[in-house]
């Protein structure tokens, strides 16, 4: 009788100690959707989970709408920042941040842009290959990032890119890019890619992919995400900052917006006095 209840015993802590009986923490992916704004077709991305963050383009026909429509979602909104790049500058659109800028320029055009999508957490490079390899203009744009209570995403468009360490540096909290998902536009590739982003994610517990509007995309997302994937967490990119960053930013956010009313509100003062 011993022997047995030690046998069992012995049996029952192989049973617990085997790979299959530990649960695994699901992976925490965030997914970005960068270039929205240009296409009446980037509002079907609308219907994908509300956890997957947009990254919109400033200026752009639909920007605005797509903008408010996600904002009524509580879906998580960054500014896609156009900047030079090694090739097809011509592609980078209205707004775009140039190596030849001065800083009070280069500054006051990125300022503009903020304020054009003012619900905006953060931003992330368009493009960007040059800009981003520069220590100078990198600089820049965290201090206006922590000035507005801002974080910065590195899309990668480069190896030599420079922008996720001078974010450390000047202490503006920064992500990362992993995977880019839809380079080849075809179910198989993106599912590789996908699978790609797991194989990384379980090695580091989150990671990050970006994608884009196209309609082959969006069908492989929501075929995706049509049933709960218990190996992921989607969450909006923002989750994967520190509590501590997140906190800051949005007290700093806050306190910008203030000045900015009041800002408002003294010129309406100042114009209403000018026309008695």
């Amino acid at each position: 009788m011993k022997r047995r209840l030690t046998s069992l015993i012995i049996a029952l802590f192989m049973v617990l100690q085997s790979p299959l009986s530990i649960a695994k923490p699901a992976i925490q992916l965030a997914i970005v959707l960068d270039d929205i704004g240009n296409s009446l077709y980037d509002f079907q991305a609308l219907n994908l989970p509300s956890e997957i963050t947009f990254s919109i383009l400033p200026y752009t026909p639909h920007a605005k709408k797509i903008a408010q429509l996600a904002q009524k979602q509580q879906r998580e909104l960054l500014l896609h920042v156009p900047m030079q790049a090694k090739t097809n500058n011509s592609k980078l659109g209205k707004g775009a941040l140039m190596l030849d800028m001065q800083e009070p320029d280069f500054k006051a055009q990125l300022q503009k842009a903020l304020h054009y999508l003012p619900d905006a957490t953060g931003i992330n490079n368009h493009m960007g290959s040059v800009l981003t390899e520069q220590v100078k203009q990198m600089k820049w744009i965290m201090d206006v990032l922590n000035k507005q209570g801002l974080y910065f995403l590195d899309s990668r468009t480069t190896a030599q890119t420079i922008a996720e360490s001078t974010a450390k540096i000047s202490g503006t909290p920064v992500l990362r890019r992993h995977v880019f998902l839809d380079n080849i536009k075809t179910e198989k590739a993106m599912e590789k890619q996908f699978q790609l982003a797991i194989k990384l994610g379980r090695k580091q517990h989150s990671v990050v992919i970006i994608a884009h509007p196209y309609p082959e995309t969006i069908q492989f997302l929501a075929k995706k995400f049509k049933q709960k994937n218990s190996q992921v967490e989607l969450v909006a990119l923002q989750e994967l900052l520190p509590q501590s960053a997140r906190l800051a930013m949005a007290k700093k956010r806050s306190e910008q917006q203030q000045v900015n009313n009041m800002v408002i509100h003294d010129a309406i003062n100042d114009q209403t006095q000018q026309t008695q």
